[in-house]
């Protein structure tokens, strides 16, 4: 039955109005991912992540990332991320790209705007 029920759930608060609710519930899907992978690690949890990636609220696309980061940080998870990863790479690394490129756009071109500051936290990305 709580098997039942926490398969209900996150298409319901992953849909939620409240950006809050959201962020809480791919935050636990991702920690459910890693402490349960055989049950939760599976394309019909990811899609849930794959979707929020692209909310319109900063706080929630955070959260995916993080929950992103603790899969991809254990090796031990990484080969049942095989699809999802070549679903979702090549829109997110395509707006990584054009984001870096407007950087050094504004950089060159709008003096003083960005700080050294700003900037050194793109150069381990890049």
């Amino acid at each position: 039955m709580i098997f039942s029920m926490l398969r209900k759930l996150p298409k319901v608060t992953c849909r939620d109005v409240l950006p809050e609710i959201r962020a809480i519930c791919i935050e636990e899907i991702g920690c459910w991912m890693q402490s349960y992978s055989t049950s939760f690690l599976t394309d019909s949890y990811l899609k849930y992540i794959g979707w929020t990636l692209h909310d319109k609220h900063r706080e929630v696309r955070v959260k995916c990332v993080k929950a992103l980061k603790g899969l991809y940080g254990n090796r031990d998870l990484t080969a049942r991320l095989e699809l999802f990863i070549g679903r979702f790479k090549v829109r997110r690394y395509s707006v990584a790209v054009e984001a870096v490129r407007l950087l050094i756009l504004i950089l060159k071109n709008m003096e003083g705007v960005l700080m050294d500051v700003d900037c050194e936290s793109v150069y381990p990305i890049v």
